[in-house]
């Protein structure tokens, strides 16, 4: 074997590495958050409101940006039936341009907390450098999207959902009877640093996609 083939062994060797690592590194630039909470919601990315309603039918469709693959998506939720006269849900994917590209409710990943009124609420629970690392990380998880008490307005919330379709579960943080104020945290991507210094939480909390 000659040198020019050693050369150009060596050279598709290396642009094959190259293309393996800008994979492996390469990170979402845009998002999707989609959100139904029975019965009424509000939804966060970065600290900022970007969404609201109170038609759990009608789901809210919100686009984001994300900061070298970063964003944090916060949802509080709102049970009107008090206690255990009312079933609370929660139902929420989000939607990536690249790997993972699709994070639903019933995945991991998500923490939850109760609480108070939102109106009442001024601990900063959306912002991006909030500590939930004491927050409830598994989630009380019920139907399908599609199937269970919510599964006669499936139909409806298509025509929100548009495509693709949802593939997540109802959720709650604890019995759905009990406590009626929710708050919800998704975390993508790693914020270089926290505030007190530690690292923070990484991709690894992410499913990978097959």
């Amino acid at each position: 074997m000659n040198k020019r083939f050693y050369t150009c062994t060596f050279f598709i060797t290396l642009l094959c590495s190259l293309f393996l690592i800008h994979t492996a590194y390469s990170v979402p630039k845009n998002g999707t958050v989609r959100v139904s909470g029975d019965n009424t919601w509000v939804v966060f990315v970065n600290g900022e409101k970007v969404a609201e309603s109170n038609n759990w039918q009608q789901v809210t469709v919100s686009d984001f940006t994300l900061d070298d693959g970063f964003a944090v998506v916060a949802v509080y939720v709102h049970d009107n039936e008090p206690g255990a006269a009312g079933k609370g849900g929660f139902l929420a994917d989000i939607i990536l341009d690249d790997k993972p590209k699709y994070i639903g409710t019933g995945e991991e990943g998500w923490r939850c907390d109760t609480g108070k009124l939102l109106a009442q609420r001024n601990d900063g629970w959306e912002k991006v450098d909030f500590d939930d690392s004491k927050w409830e990380d598994e989630l009380e998880i019920y139907e399908k999207f599609g199937a269970g008490i919510w599964g006669f307005g499936a139909a409806a919330m298509r025509e929100f959902l548009k495509d693709p379709d949802c593939e997540a579960n109802w959720v709650w943080c604890g019995p759905n009877d009990v406590e009626d104020d929710i708050y919800f945290r998704y975390t993508i991507g790693t914020l270089p640093v926290e505030p007190n210094g530690k690292i923070a939480t990484t991709w690894g909390n992410l499913k990978t996609a097959n």
